[in-house]
């Protein structure tokens, strides 16, 4: 019965051991900061709004912000990835090309980096989106051409 008691003791101690020693990798308790991307859209020669040429994104999450930092190692022509995701109305300050501030921001956090994507998402960054026919029909953006510029520090 000792022999018995003695292992129970030995086995609970190792588990005990084993569970106070896992580390939870993906803990969403830690601090994260959140990161600007500038994303090149449609050319000006074929739209004509150099407005449209380009468009600002910020996220804090890790995985995302992991993949534009990747994106931006490679060579522009080298990028495929691209951003997808929910649409909301302003610019939050930070979605602008040069002095022109759009009337629309990929919601924070709700965009990701992806190679495919439908085709009803596809499309230019416009400048003025018509949001409410625009989330009411679709609820998403994820325009195939657009690429990652770089990422602003001083936003």
């Amino acid at each position: 019965m000792k022999k018995i008691f003695f292992s129970l003791l030995i086995i609970m101690g190792i588990t005990a051991l084993f569970l106070t020693s896992c580390n939870k990798d993906d803990d969403n308790t830690l601090p994260t900061t959140k990161r600007y991307f500038r994303f090149k859209s449609c050319p000006e020669n074929t739209y004509g709004n150099w407005q449209d040429t380009s468009f600002v994104a910020a996220t804090s999450n890790p995985f995302v912000i992991q993949q534009c930092l990747d994106q931006l190692k490679l060579p522009l022509e080298s990028r495929k990835f691209f951003p997808l995701g929910k649409i909301d109305e302003g610019s939050l300050g930070y979605n602008k090309n040069g002095m022109h501030s759009f009337n629309w921001h990929f919601a924070e956090d709700s965009w990701e980096m992806v190679e495919l994507g439908i085709e009803i998402y596809d499309g230019c960054a416009y400048s003025n989106v018509e949001l409410n026919n625009y989330s009411e029909s679709l609820g998403s953006y994820g325009g195939w051409g657009n690429r990652i510029l770089e990422e602003i520090t001083n936003h």
